[in-house]
């Protein structure tokens, strides 16, 4: 008669006996999900594993497979395949796959604890799951008789998970209508979820998601207001997306029925006031890759037509310093006929914005008025007899505003100025990188292929960096890693959401303090 297999707890008794740092060397070894059963079968297990995770780790990986079965196996089996567990996902996908699906499997597979946020992007940046080669890729993309390009070579996904002990981290919505009660109340929802876990109002970081039907500009600019300067806010202007909550039950039909009605929804990290003596700290490093340049003259504004149905402003505005009121053809002529683009291309080659700086009141509720300079960039539409159109709403009469243009040449020199600062912060001990970059940069732009990722690669070839193009970029935070931004050219002003540049956040931990 053969003898019965040994229950799980005889058997978890008998590996003990071979002396914890051999079983602190096998667990090491297991993926995620086993790891999280070994920490469960006993309380010695579960201080091996508390040793063997005591680092803050981040996990991302990319899959080009145009199978979205297949890509997430792969994503999930790369970074699930050492010992981790989530406090944070952020899975990007193609949008050619299916959102709510990508969500509910993602779910699935990390619980109902994790925050997570799944989007679709203009494309990917990272290592890949099965290969680890670098890549920077475009996801596929409509031509002028709106057809896809390239479908079958431009489709993957990206998955990125973190553990971050000393923070806590949750999902915060913003409900549609977008106005200013339900800003408000977004904005005070981030102050109290940080003020609970930190006893400070201002989070650490917050990666910001914006619908694409939304103006994130109002909500940026609230944010910016209320928030502390060292506050880190990036993320992707104009996306789809789905989230789940910490500690809330995955319901897809309910999430699915839900999300229409939200504009923007933020992944909020703040430090956990709880976070025992000698833990590690983490720190967000924040920097900005312009890609734009300013030039020409300074215009005022002198009339203002606002019209929400198109989105659009009609204007008129005269030289800085001049009184003749110039229209919308006079403005462009102004600048075609006198100012050398140094380009050796008229100036309607490239794409043209125009950088408004402006200076608003802003409060919540009965907190006392602010008033905050900041520069907002609107794409220039056309110019005729009459006004010069641009993109966007909330230009007012006295903003005063400059020309900017697209220009690889100067992107590629702010990379590099990136790559210089980021050296500053080489002795840091960084684990990980997220960069948000435009979708019209990436090497049709640069001309040649991971020009944006180079200010990481270059300093930190061997961290995770978890990337993605988008409709436009979200970039705030603290300057000295950034100073060589628009924002020079305007005095105090700063700007949020950022057009054809790269947005990088690097994510360091001190070492614990010894106790005495």
């Amino acid at each position: 008669m053969e003898n019965p297999p040994a229950s799980p707890s005889s058997a978890a008794c008998g590996i003990s006996h071979l002396g914890n740092d051999l079983l602190e060397n096998i667990i090491g070894k297991l993926p995620a999900q086993s790891f999280a059963s070994a920490a469960c079968v006993s309380r010695t297990w579960n201080d091996v594993c508390c040793r063997i995770l005591s680092r803050p780790l981040i996990a991302s990986a990319i899959s080009l497979n145009p199978s979205f079965t297949e890509a997430m196996k792969e994503v999930v089996g790369k970074v699930l395949s050492g010992p981790i567990r989530p406090h944070f996902a952020i899975l990007c996908i193609c949008s050619t796959f299916d959102l709510d699906e990508a969500h509910r499997l993602i779910a699935q597979k990390l619980g109902s604890n994790t925050p997570l946020i799944t989007c679709n992007a203009g494309g990917v940046i990272g290592r890949e799951a099965l290969t680890d080669q670098f890549n920077e890729v475009m996801f596929p993309y409509y031509d002028e008789d709106d057809e896809f390009v390239n479908i079958a070579e431009k489709q993957g996904i990206s998955l990125t998970v973190g553990y971050l002990p000393g923070l806590k981290v949750d999902v915060i919505p913003l409900s549609y209508p977008i106005e200013g009660h339900s800003i408000d109340k977004f904005v005070v929802n981030i102050r109290d979820f940080s003020a609970s876990a930190s006893g400070c109002t201002s989070p650490q970081a917050i990666f910001l998601f914006g619908d694409s039907q939304a103006d994130m500009k109002p909500i940026l600019e609230k944010l910016d207001y209320a928030l502390s300067e060292q506050t880190v806010i990036a993320g992707n202007e104009s996306c789809r997306f789905r989230w789940a909550r910490s500690n809330s039950p995955f319901n897809s039909e309910f999430e699915c029925e839900r999300v229409h009605f939200y504009g923007a929804v933020g992944l909020v990290f703040a430090s956990d006031k709880n976070t025992p003596e000698g833990a590690w700290k983490i720190d967000f490093h924040f920097a900005v890759g312009t890609g734009v340049t300013a030039f020409g003259p300074t215009y005022t504004v002198v009339s203002a037509k606002l019209r929400g149905s198109e989105f659009a402003s009609w204007l008129t505005a005269k030289r800085e310093g001049e009184n003749e009121t110039l229209d919308g053809e006079q403005i462009l002529d102004d600048l075609a006929n006198n100012i050398d683009m140094g380009m050796g291309d008229p100036i309607h080659d490239y794409d043209l914005y125009i950088g408004v700086t402006k200076r608003r009141k802003y409060s919540i509720g009965s907190e006392k008025v602010k008033a905050v300079t900041s520069l907002s960039y609107h794409s220039v539409q056309r110019g005729d007899e009459q006004y010069l159109y641009v993109h966007g709403l909330d230009i007012k009469t006295r903003d005063s505003f400059r020309f900017y243009v697209t220009d690889p040449r100067f992107a590629s020199r702010q990379c590099d100025l990136v790559s210089e600062n980021f050296r500053r912060i080489q002795h840091k001990d960084v684990i990980g990188s997220f960069l948000f970059s435009c979708c019209g940069r990436g090497a049709m732009f640069f001309g040649e292929p991971n020009v944006d990722s180079l200010p990481i690669l270059n300093n930190f070839p061997s961290i995770p960096l978890a990337g993605m193009f988008c409709g436009a970029e979200i970039g705030r935070g603290p300057s000295m890693l950034a100073q060589s931004g628009p924002e020079q050219d305007t005095g105090s002003a700063r700007t949020c959401l950022h057009v054809y540049s790269s947005i990088y956040v690097l994510i360091s931990c001190s070492q614990p303090s010894c106790r005495p």
